[in-house]
């Protein structure tokens, strides 16, 4: 991967031309973006792209210390981000007022806001999440995890077989679940294999721009098809609808914590519950 050294530049915005002739991410939108994060001295120096998905591109960096970070830069020239989150939309008070078809730009930065706030608030929680850093415009600045410029594997990359203890990775992941909505009162809304990364034999959750508070409409429901995901890739047969309901009857009482991380609410853990279902 060639580095892509702005360390050594000028930083104007008529740099957002070079950008763009290495990377299409990178139009005048965007370099604003990058250009303030610049000036803020969260991003020295822009690496590369190490992902792309259809709704943000993820690009390697570092900051000042030379300590490799991440930016999550949203798109703002396509429809598809819309069309694959609004149902996430929907029902979210931060977006009441705004206009799907005529307002793209600002959707793109207030979903970004929204989930460098529900990454915050679960890093917060206690929740094995990367670092969140800065958010600028379209771009989310957060911790990388990985090693020498590599990005940690998924999941489903690595599958059950390839886990050192898949039961400590499956009860893991079940311990951030509950840590996320009970301290964090917060639902991922999108889990799966496909983003919790698996570094050192331990986990991060990452991709919280579709979470949303506990007291949304439809979080139950999210939450049970989250339950029911990490249930499905570790062959547990435990239905995700039974044990959301556990886990929203503990929301409704008082918890401290074991050594371990575990929640105890009315004398028991979670694992002890879910192995009665």
């Amino acid at each position: 991967m060639d580095d892509i050294d702005v360390k050594k530049r000028v930083r104007t915005e008529k740099d957002h031309e070079y950008f763009e002739s290495l990377d299409e991410v990178f139009n005048a939108y965007t370099w604003r973006a990058l250009f303030a994060l610049m000036n803020r001295g969260v991003v020295d120096e822009v690496l590369g792209s190490i992902a792309q998905g259809k709704e943000a591109k993820v690009v390697l960096a570092r900051n000042k210390k030379g300590e490799e970070i991440v930016l999550k830069i949203y798109y703002t020239t396509t429809s598809t981000f819309i069309k694959s989150r609004y149902k996430y939309i929907l029902g979210d008070p931060r977006f009441k007022n705004k206009k799907i078809k005529k307002d793209i730009i600002d959707i793109v930065e207030t979903w970004c806001r929204k989930e460098f706030g529900n990454l915050s608030a679960a890093f917060k929680a206690g929740v094995k999440v990367p670092r969140p850093i800065a958010a600028e415009k379209n771009i989310l600045a957060m911790e990388f995890v990985g090693e020498g410029g590599v990005p940690a594997p998924a999941l489903y990359e690595v599958g059950v077989s390839g886990l050192d203890d898949p039961d400590e990775v499956f009860w893991e992941i079940l311990r951030n679940i509950e840590r996320a909505y009970i301290i964090g009162k917060l639902v991922h809304a999108d889990l799966s294999e496909f983003n919790v990364l698996y570094v050192g034999g331990d986990i991060r959750i990452i991709d919280w721009g579709s979470a949303v508070k506990r007291e949304h409409p439809l979080a139950l429901e999210y939450l049970a098809r989250d339950l029911g995901n990490v249930f499905r890739f570790f062959g547990v047969r435990i239905d995700g609808t039974k044990a959301a309901k556990v886990l929203a009857e503990r929301a409704r009482g008082e918890y401290y914590e074991d050594e371990e991380g575990w929640l105890i609410i009315g004398g028991k853990r979670l694992y002890e519950l879910l192995g009665q279902l």
